[in-house]
């Protein structure tokens, strides 16, 4: 007679334990020595504060001369910035975490660690944690500058810190819930923030913003108490919260580090927009599709005019841009408003390139098109040049105390031009060219292009916003330039294969 011994059954790790053998595998395999690790930091530590004590001598010196030239309505502008600054952090805080996670776990885990019988919250939560701190630190740092530059007292400045920082950190925990429970309570407070960022932007730039009304220190203690609270709380039960989120919601993220990660390595700021814009159209690829339409260019034209109804955020961000030009009058910025107004068409102009964007970086699609590329790329840049135009055009009342007559209208063409040609040099930036010769850098060998290419697209704002600043003979100077920059990026002779002519046929 015999017996069978039932088969034990194996005993199931802990998270720790994991997190340990991970550890211990990646500190095998590791090739860079301490010496070179403590000479990098000495390096990078050394950089840090030599570039911090540059940009704190510059902060000293813009407050000093802001105490000196400083008054009437520029003091109302002034006592605002602070808080402006405060919101503008705390939003981007939130939409960097709607973007990136927050809660987030490298492909490589999502696949053979999260798939195990471990608690998930135990593998998730050290993540969470350094995201937590990174946020109070980062946050901290932003605000620096304002804080200084408002003129607070020291104590004023520290609480004003502490309730930044614990403003972008409830934020922050409110998109890591939002991300478990799969609600889109993160997305309602974006636009909230928003909102109020518009709503105070928008009175200090029309004068209907006054000083300040003046609080109690105790009530201003007590709010920054309430903030720290809340943000403790938020994060805390983020932390308790992060073992439930499901792995179809953390692979949705899974592959966007590595793919930011190698653009950034290169330095390509074109590509990581390309891995933004592939996840946003990816989340949401439902549309539906419209027959009908005008033939020839003009069905680009107004194929981009659909997508601009069905993603106007874009625009609407352009259009809550333009108080940033009436803010920078309101503070007496003189000529610099031209600066302010090309600026804020650089940045608000890429997200409207959609289209263009798309046939520059497939030169296959762009091949398909019955079109020659010049005729392609000025068709798909009709709606977005004629949004930055009608934004330059809006700044106009801005304008006319530097120009006198009909040239604040000149002056705001110009600008409107000087923002299309930067936007159109960001998005047609080849992509770097590996194939050339290396340069040698300390990283290791390096494209001939790829040091300039975060450069791109400011190089041509410099040139052409700059001139505006000195009279008739410079917006004369930055218009030629502007339309120069244009007609050369657009311009060129790939002829596509519909239009060749045919080759007659050779026999005998």
């Amino acid at each position: 007679m015999s017996t069978e011994v039932a088969p034990e059954r194996a005993e199931v790790p802990s998270a720790r334990e994991i997190r340990q053998e991970i550890r211990d595998w990646r500190r095998g395999r590791a090739e860079l020595k301490w010496g070179e690790a403590i000479s990098d930091a000495y390096v990078a530590l050394f950089c840090v504060v030599m570039i911090g004590a540059m940009a704190g001598n510059v902060v000293l010196n813009l407050r000093q001369l802001a105490d000196e030239t400083c008054t009437g309505s520029c003091g109302e502008v002034r006592s605002a910035a602070p808080w402006l600054v405060a919101l503008a952090v705390a939003l981007l805080a939130l939409g960097m975490s709607r973007l990136l996670g927050p809660v987030f776990s490298p492909p490589a885990s999502n696949s053979w660690v999260l798939s195990s019988p471990v608690d998930r919250g135990g593998l998730l939560r050290p993540g969470w944690l350094r995201t937590t701190a990174l946020t109070a630190v980062g946050a901290a740092l932003l605000l620096v500058a304002p804080a200084v530059l408002s003129g607070f007292a020291w104590h004023e400045a520290v609480v004003y810190l502490v309730a930044g920082s614990a403003t972008a950190l409830a934020c922050v925990g409110v998109a890591a819930l939002s991300q478990v429970h799969e609600d889109p309570v993160s997305r309602w407070l974006t636009w909230l923030v928003t909102v109020v960022l518009w709503v105070v932007l928008g009175l200090s730039a029309t004068h209907e913003l006054e000083r300040l009304p003046e609080v109690s220190p105790g009530v201003v203690l007590a709010v920054a108490v309430a903030m720290v609270v809340v943000a403790v709380l938020l994060a805390w039960r983020s932390a308790a919260a992060v073992g439930k989120v499901s792995r179809r919601v953390l692979g949705q993220t899974e592959h966007l580090s590595p793919s930011l990660s190698g653009a950034l390595s290169s330095v390509d700021l074109g590509l990581m927009y390309d891995v933004l814009l592939a996840r946003r159209w990816g989340r949401g690829a439902h549309v539906r599709s419209h027959t009908g339409g005008p033939l020839g260019w003009a069905a680009l034209v107004h194929r981009d005019l659909r997508r601009a109804l069905r993603t106007p955020q874009p625009y609407v961000l352009l259009a809550g841009l333009v108080l940033v030009p009436y803010a920078a009058a309101e503070a007496d910025a003189g000529r610099a408003v031209v600066l302010a107004t090309t600026f804020a068409g650089l940045l608000g102009g890429p997200a409207l390139c959609v289209g263009l964007r798309v046939v520059v970086r497939t030169e296959g699609l762009a091949r398909m098109m019955p079109f020659r590329r010049q005729r392609l790329l000025l068709a798909h840049l009709v709606v977005p040049g004629g949004a930055l135009m009608l934004f330059a055009l809006s700044t106009t009342p801005t304008l006319v105390d530097e120009v006198s007559g009909g040239g604040a209208v000149n002056l705001a063409i110009a600008c409107g031009l000087s923002s299309i040609a930067a936007t159109v040099r960001w998005i047609t930036g080849k992509p770097p060219n590996y194939a050339a010769p290396m340069v040698s850098t300390p990283a290791g060998g390096a494209p001939t292009g790829i040091i300039f290419s975060v450069l791109r697209g400011f190089d041509v704002w410099a040139i052409t916003a700059l001139p505006l600043m000195f009279g008739q003979g410079g917006m004369l100077f930055s218009t030629i330039i502007s339309i120069g920059v244009i007609a050369f990026l657009t311009s060129d002779g790939i002829q596509p294969p519909a239009q060749q002519p045919a080759r007659k046929p050779t026999g005998k």
